[in-house]
């Protein structure tokens, strides 16, 4: 699995190249690629900081309404 690093590191390689892409579609396009590559860095750090337990991870599981 990657890291916040590699997350980030792909975040910043396309974000150059949108900076270097004519189209505008496409450039919109890398950059919101660019954004999720952040969004998971972010979230994959949340996730190391709060580790899910078996006895949360039963009750989500055993829940009813």
């Amino acid at each position: 699995m990657a890291d916040r690093h590699d997350f980030l590191n792909q975040a910043n390689e396309l974000r150059q190249q949108a900076e270097r892409e004519q189209d505008e579609a496409i450039r919109a396009r890398l950059q919101r690629m660019a954004n999720h590559y952040v969004h998971l860095a972010d979230s994959q750090t949340w996730a190391q900081a709060h580790p899910a337990d078996a006895a949360a991870l039963g009750e989500l599981f055993s829940k009813r309404d």
